[in-house]
């Protein structure tokens, strides 16, 4: 007798359930929706960049907090340059030393009266071709000075010229439009050629996301396609465009991976955010441009007409 009872129950409890089913669950969106035609993936940021800095040292400041939006070319951290600054003062003053350059200008200057007086003389007779040939050696001479400390200073220049690169390799700069989400290092912390991160910085104005394809699929997709994506719980409808189809599948899921990209330009669309490449709706959505186009009325030039 228990033994029929308690199947009884099972059974009316069974049916309890499916009537839940059907009614409450259906209503309030608890069961999976998700069509055979969707594939899921996550939204990322289109671009995550570890800024890094080329030259080791210890910061000095950050120029930025979490969470900043910055500009590409935007300062965003200051290494120790105390010393690189003296040896520019002191670039700067070489390169500025003219004394040299002006004393050798003006010898050549009497060397070639000297040339020119001889050679009256020569012509006069009042001079011996050595007595010439001495005082043309003495003009290449000096011109081969003034060459030598003009040189001189050109290098001094360069050398000026590489002190300001390395004042400016110490100025951390964004490389690119994006967020600061994230520090490896504080101010007073050494950065080192080991270890040379000092934030994270992504692109958030555009998001990305890859979903694994079938390969039955993927015939029907091309890059620079339209799509629809549905994001987060409330499977928001956003359109994005296919980028990249990978031309590798993987062997053993059968798929290919395809990135489609989403306009974030508002910052309305989180990063993280699951997501579902919808290719029915992409299809029908594809559909009916192209009815609208051919439902257009077609309008004729009056040469025509």
């Amino acid at each position: 007798m228990n033994h029929k009872w308690i199947a009884t129950l099972c059974v009316l409890v069974s049916v309890q359930c499916l009537g839940w089913l059907d009614s409450g669950a259906l209503g309030t969106g608890y069961v999976n929706t998700v069509s055979a035609d969707e594939y899921e993936a996550f939204t990322e940021p289109y671009r995550r960049i570890s800024v890094s800095s080329s030259e080791m040292g210890v910061i000095t400041e950050l120029k930025v907090r979490e969470g900043d939006e910055v500009k590409e070319g935007q300062l965003l951290a200051q290494l120790e340059d105390a010393l690189l600054r003296k040896t520019l003062e002191v670039s700067r003053a070489a390169k500025d030393a003219v004394g040299g350059k002006t004393a050798a200008e003006a010898e050549v200057g009497i060397r070639e009266q000297q040339v020119q007086s001889y050679r009256r003389l020569f012509t006069q007779g009042n001079a011996t071709p050595r007595e010439l040939e001495r005082a043309e050696n003495d003009h290449r001479q000096a011109l081969a000075r003034l060459q030598s400390v003009t040189e001189e200073l050109s290098v001094r220049a360069l050398e000026h010229q590489r002190v300001i690169c390395q004042l400016e390799q110490r100025r951390i700069q964004a490389p690119a439009d994006g967020v600061v989400v994230s520090f490896a290092k504080e101010a007073g912390e050494f950065v080192s050629p080991t270890d040379p991160v000092l934030l994270q910085l992504v692109q958030l104005d555009r998001l990305k996301a890859i979903f694994s394809v079938p390969l039955r699929r993927v015939d029907r997709l091309s890059e620079g396609q339209t799509v629809v994506v549905r994001v987060g719980g409330a499977r928001r409808a956003v359109l994005g465009t296919l980028e990249h189809i990978s031309p590798v599948a993987n062997a053993e899921s059968g798929t290919v991976r395809v990135r489609v990209v989403l306009d974030n330009e508002s910052r309305d669309l989180r990063s993280g955010v699951v997501c579902w490449l919808d290719l029915e709706a992409s299809a029908r959505s594809i559909e009916s441009k192209r009815t609208r186009v051919s439902d257009a009325p077609l309008s004729l030039s009056p040469a025509v007409r």
